[in-house]
């Protein structure tokens, strides 16, 4: 979910692994031009949706380990979820509706949010998501209260055992 702590800890996980990391919105945007919220306001979340799909699966021509941070919504397409458990650990970070309105409350670049009560578009899209987020997930860490680099650590542990 937005705000989960996806792209630090996913830096922070691939540096102790030794990988590289790609934080899939930002290769999109490289890619479009564009920020993801213009990708949204000029082309739509359907556009979005079909273009970050394609990022995802482009990733397969990569070489060496990667460490992926993907947008929220990558798990709105099941084939999405399909070719993330085929290809590698799924890793659905956790955290509670409190915590994640607290890290993205202030930051005005997430097009879900850009409405008159954001705080409940989010908690709709918390509940709305959870069972695809456990459901995609293989492993599963709770990062409330918690640094991108203990929960990067805890990550490393439950891979290797």
């Amino acid at each position: 979910m937005m705000g989960s702590g996806k792209s630090v800890t996913g830096k922070s996980l691939a540096a102790m692994l030794d990988a590289a990391f790609v934080d899939l919105d930002r290769s999109l945007e490289q890619r479009a031009g564009l920020p993801v919220a213009e990708i949204f306001k000029k082309h739509g979340e359907t556009q979005f949706r079909e273009w970050e799909t394609q990022e995802l699966k482009g990733l397969s021509q990569s070489s060496g380990p990667l460490v992926v941070a993907t947008g929220g919504g990558i798990i709105l397409r099941a084939e999405n979820v399909r070719w993330m458990k085929e290809n590698g650990t799924v890793v659905y970070l956790e955290s509670s509706p409190e915590v994640l309105w607290q890290r993205v409350k202030d930051n005005r670049s997430r097009p879900l949010l850009a409405s008159e009560n954001p705080r409940a578009v989010l908690e709709r899209l918390c509940v709305e998501r959870r069972a695809l987020y456990e459901n995609a997930g293989s492993l599963r860490v709770q990062t409330d209260g918690r640094t991108a680099d203990d929960v990067a650590q805890e990550i490393k542990e439950k891979l290797n055992s």
